[in-house]
């Protein structure tokens, strides 16, 4: 089966530190062990951003982020590219249901996730996927 992963079960697998930890790091341990485990180029780039940002009591590091970005997600997981087409379809998607500002970075989880065919989709944003009405992808929470 075809999974996905949002950024924000990354971050939470990839930071001990964080509530989530424990069962985000068994979840994507599990799926890349026995399925096909994707996520996207835009998920690279929020995950670094994230890593970087995190008010810890000691942060994250840019060289730091880069190797658990690296070494983490992008060795681990199928990497999908985001076309303009994407970006089109997620941006017709929020406009439709009259949604702006940032779900829109969720319609582009979605439209990848969709466009790979995958079955799940996990995130820890259920309710701002919900939002965006999924066409043949479960949402989860880990």
């Amino acid at each position: 089966m075809k999974v996905y992963f949002d950024t924000s079960v990354l971050i939470a697998a990839l930071v001990e530190q964080l509530p989530h930890h424990e069962a985000a790091l068994a979840c994507l341990a599990s799926a890349c062990r026995d399925q096909d485990a994707f996520t996207s180029t835009h998920t690279l780039a929020e995950t670094y951003a994230t890593l970087t940002a995190l008010p810890l009591p000691r942060r994250i590091q840019p060289a730091e982020a880069r190797l658990m970005v690296t070494e983490s997600v992008q060795k681990k997981l199928t990497i999908l590219p985001l076309s303009a087409r994407i970006y089109e379809r997620a941006m017709a998607r929020v406009a439709d249901r009259g949604l702006a500002s940032g779900v829109i970075y969720d319609a582009l989880h979605l439209q990848c996730a969709e466009g790979a065919n995958c079955r799940r989709l996990y995130t820890y944003n259920l309710g701002d996927f919900q939002r965006l009405q999924p066409q043949g992808v479960s949402l989860l929470a880990p």
